[in-house]
């Protein structure tokens, strides 16, 4: 096997260009630490490779180097059997944090009170799950999956679209992820250009279930 060195790219820096075994070396390493390769998203942020901007410039684009240097890897992230793969992944993972969320939520409030997938009108929103605190007065939760701060902000603009015209408390919990703190959330909604509306709160699952569903007992007429 050919002995590659990990080269440390020096971002904000000037740097001379990056030999392939450079690269391949990189891949590789990235491919031990997590048993898959890197998007060009995820290249930006390792140590070991230098920026997808370079990697256009200089080979053509990541698509096209990994095909040249790992052929046997699937080269394009967003085509084909890899795409379907991870769209059968998502939509498995969600229906699992789904139920165990819902088995959560009975240990709380009673039965009738728990409503999943309920549509919320005006709009024809479907909401995961609707819960009452009174005859007339509920919250929703919206349940989201986020890999890292990046997407959360994209996932919440989304979420935001769906809800923000609805006249309910609203959460959203990032479910999946326990590496993203709530602290994290928070430092990155405030972050905003604009302020997400007083009804639309983001949150962790842990802190969810920890704190913030305590706080909805204490509100509840249907609590156990």
């Amino acid at each position: 096997m050919i002995n590659r060195t990990l080269r440390v790219a020096r971002n904000g820096y000037q740097e001379s260009a990056w030999t392939k075994s450079e690269i391949l070396a990189g891949l590789e390493r990235f491919f031990e630490l997590n048993n898959r390769y890197p998007t060009s998203r995820e290249i930006d942020k390792f140590e070991f490779l230098p920026s997808s901007r370079s990697l256009q410039r200089q080979f053509g684009g990541l698509v096209a180097l990994r095909k040249e240097l790992i052929p046997a890897s699937h080269a394009d992230f967003t085509r084909g059997s890899f795409r379907s793969n991870v769209a059968s992944e998502t939509w498995h993972r969600a229906t699992k944090y789904e139920e165990e969320f819902f088995n959560f939520l009975q240990f709380h409030f009673q039965p009738f009170a728990i409503h999943e997938h309920k549509i919320i009108r005006p709009g024809n929103v479907s909401s995961d799950y609707y819960i009452y605190l009174s005859e007339k007065e509920g919250v929703i939760i919206d349940l989201f999956y986020a890999a890292h701060l990046h997407s959360l902000m994209g996932v919440v603009n989304i979420k935001l679209k769906r809800y923000i015209d609805l006249p309910f408390t609203t959460y959203l919990v990032l479910v999946g992820n326990h590496e993203l703190g709530l602290q994290a959330l928070l430092d990155v909604m405030g972050r905003r250009k604009v302020s997400l509306p007083e009804n639309i709160l983001v949150d962790t699952e842990t802190h969810f279930k920890e704190s913030t569903v305590f706080e909805l007992k204490q509100r509840s007429k249907f609590s156990i």
